[in-house]
């Protein structure tokens, strides 16, 4: 590989983003963990509005954990900003506030695997530490012509062994971060821009026409089991009961009561304790999760004996509580007075 030719390319061509204008391997890591499964243009405006809040790993480490999932509301996979909390206090407290520029005992914090240690190491460090993400393996398995189902660990492992071998030949800084742009930017998963890649005349799968076959994945479909919920809003003086989430999908997170169940009838029925009296429905809501599908109606009510984990919040309040987006998006209505008729 002409790792030159790649190189300008990247110094030339790169996007202006705002983790690319630091060394900081505090900003760098949080970069990392924000593009987890998530676009570039959605994380740019919640990584400026985070630095500025939390602008050292001090000031990460001293957040309160319901602050910091308010900061990433609608980021989504917030199980990633928990362990960041933790890895930020672990850092402060085991490394004196400097994340550690040894792979072993990056690999060690909460959150962090081999590629963001590789990442963090070759970007902020100038290590030559193999980072290998989906971009990266679009690139080479064309570039090499490489037929082989990367979602296996040893075909992975293959491939970063070839990467490591090629950035221990390059300045490593520049060469990883190159290698995700160029796979971000032109050598992208459909219609891929091979007449202005810089590897074009040494691209295997250019030369055979097959480049849009590669990377071989055999995916498996995926089959979303669909839960049926009920969620009663219950208004008391103006106030609403909200509970806090301990499941481990969307923890820590807030909602209004939730009750597994396909009709109202079945709700009420298993939960008569409750005393709850319906006025109207509020309306149908539907979220797609990666292998959930959840169909939720929404009523509001009144309760007599509301549950010890349910707490009265105003609606100010409500907006100042991180929310998933699943449970952000139901509106609701005024007018009801009377308890409507089942």
């Amino acid at each position: 590989m002409n790792i030159k030719k790649l190189e300008d390319w990247y110094l030339t061509h790169h996007r202006d983003l705002p983790f690319r204008q630091t060394k900081d391997p505090y900003q760098i890591w949080v970069s990392e963990i924000m593009l987890q499964q998530t676009q570039v243009e959605t994380v740019l405006p919640f990584f400026k509005t985070f630095i500025k809040k939390y602008p050292t790993i001090y000031d990460l480490a001293q957040s309160f954990e319901d602050d910091l999932k308010k900061d990433v509301e609608g980021l989504g996979y917030y199980q990633r900003f928990k362990n960041m909390r933790l890895t930020a206090q672990k850092v402060v407290k085991e490394h004196h506030g400097q994340i550690p520029n040894h792979y072993q005992e990056l690999i060690q914090l909460p959150g962090i695997g081999p590629y963001t240690a590789g990442a963090i190491l070759s970007i902020a460090y100038d290590q030559p530490i193999s980072a290998v993400d989906g971009n990266v393996i679009r690139v080479l398995s064309r570039y090499y012509n490489l037929n082989d189902d990367f979602s296996q660990v040893a075909n992975k492992k293959r491939l970063n062994d070839i990467n490591q071998s090629l950035i221990e030949k390059a300045r490593p800084s520049i060469y990883t971060q190159a290698l995700m742009e160029l796979g971000a930017l032109v050598c992208r998963p459909k219609k891929p821009q091979c007449g202005v890649c810089p590897l074009q005349d040494q691209c295997e799968a250019f030369k055979l026409g097959i480049q849009e076959s590669l990377p071989t994945k055999k995916v498996k479909p995926i089959k979303k089991k669909l839960h049926y919920f009920t969620f009663l809003l219950f208004d008391n003086k103006g106030e609403l009961y909200v509970r806090q989430r301990t499941e481990k999908l969307l923890e820590g997170m807030y909602e209004y009561p939730q009750f597994l169940g396909q009709t109202l009838a079945e709700v009420l029925e298993k939960n008569a304790n409750y005393g709850i009296t319906i006025l109207q429905k509020e309306g149908m809501y539907h979220h797609e999760f990666t292998h959930l599908s959840w169909k939720m109606s929404v009523y509001s009510g009144t309760v007599q004996n509301p549950n010890s984990s349910w707490h009265l919040v105003t609606p100010k309040e409500l907006l100042q509580l991180p929310m998933a987006v699943a449970h952000r998006k139901i509106a609701i209505k005024k007018g009801a007075s009377a308890p409507l008729t089942l």
